[in-house]
């Protein structure tokens, strides 16, 4: 549960979403997490964004550069 709750929270510092606020509670990670994760998110999201439509990603988290 706490790593599915830090991987919530870095997401919603990545995607601009409320980090206060009603139902949002504390953050999970320490002040300096989120700005380690944003790198990874990035890159994330522009491979996955660079696969053609009908194409597949094969990604092996914590190997892959």
């Amino acid at each position: 549960m706490a790593a599915e709750l830090s991987v919530n929270w870095a997401y919603r510092v990545w995607r601009g979403l409320p980090t206060e606020g009603r139902g949002v509670g504390r953050p999970p990670l320490t002040d300096d997490e989120p700005a380690r994760t944003t790198g990874p998110l990035d890159m994330a999201a522009a491979r996955w964004s660079a696969v053609p439509e009908g194409g597949t990603l094969l990604w092996r988290w914590g190997t892959d550069r």
